[in-house]
């Protein structure tokens, strides 16, 4: 008989969950430090967390479903960020100077298939995509079996000592660019940040925050022409920020290739300073 090693074991589970997993039941995907403020020189463990009420269940580390894991400061790329499969945490940091650290996170396409016109347009309702019912139709598309292809693009915000520094675009397909240091903008006004889509910023886009761990949305804001989007001042914190676009496919991707549409899912997590 085979006997199953633990890792064995890990790898067999999240493979599994990710079997069940889609678009319309899972929702948001993200990356949790383990402190959004750390002292200088420390270890920094993330953890990747997938799910709803900005809870959800933590992530192993799987290399196959892992397209980019970065940490950037000041503008530029400074480590690439791996595990061993079955980590949990996901990601491990290693000890850094002062500054503003982006983590950042690129899964690889999963498919979606909701077996059903209802179930996906009501999916595209719930999460601001009902344009996509249109678009379906006028490109003449099959509705008895609609098909969506769906990456994950993940980014956090660390602040390391006196945390200078700032957001910067890091060149994932679809991500949110912080326009201020939060943990140094003033906490009583709005926090803004740009959705960027294949470096542009994207406009009219509904933008889901979530305030506090295990909380439901605290609203929708969309963003203005210039891809920007004032998140309204709730405290420190946590946030969770998600937001998607959806096109043609335009990926090289088997898996989107195959798929009628394809989608991108951005998120963002940071806290407000003090």
């Amino acid at each position: 008989m085979l006997e199953l090693k633990p890792s064995m074991f890990r790898c067999f589970f999240l493979f599994a969950t990710l079997l069940v997993v889609n678009p319309a039941t899972a929702h948001e995907y993200w990356l949790m430090p383990e402190s959004f403020t750390v002292p200088t020189e420390s270890e920094i463990a993330v953890q990747h967390r997938l799910g709803q009420r900005f809870n959800g269940n933590e992530m192993p580390y799987i290399e196959q479903w892992n397209v980019r894991s970065e940490l950037w400061r000041g503008g530029k790329e400074i480590a690439e960020l791996r595990g061993i499969n079955g980590d949990r945490p996901a990601l491990m940091v290693p000890p850094q100077e002062d500054g503003l650290l982006v983590v950042v996170h690129q899964s690889n396409h999963s498919l979606y298939d909701p077996k059903s016109w209802e179930k996906f347009a009501a999916y595209l309702q719930k999460e601001g995509l009902a344009p996509i019912i249109a678009a379906h139709r006028e490109r003449g598309l099959d509705e008895a079996n609609p098909t969506e292809a769906y990456a994950r693009f993940a980014k956090t915000l660390i602040t390391v000592g006196e945390g200078g520094g700032s957001d910067m675009s890091t060149g994932l397909r679809i991500e949110f660019v912080a326009q201020a240091n939060p943990a140094t903008y003033p906490r009583d006004k709005p926090f803004p940040v740009k959705l960027l889509f294949q470096g542009e910023p994207l406009a009219g886009r509904a933008v889901k925050i979530f305030v506090g761990a295990d909380t439901e949305p605290f609203g929708y804001v969309e963003t203005d022409e210039d891809g920007v989007a004032l998140i309204p001042a709730e405290g420190k914190g946590p946030y969770l920020l998600n937001a998607i676009e959806m096109v043609e496919p335009v990926s090289d991707d088997p898996v989107a290739q195959k798929a009628q549409w394809e989608s991108f899912w951005a998120s963002l997590t940071f806290q407000r300073g003090e």
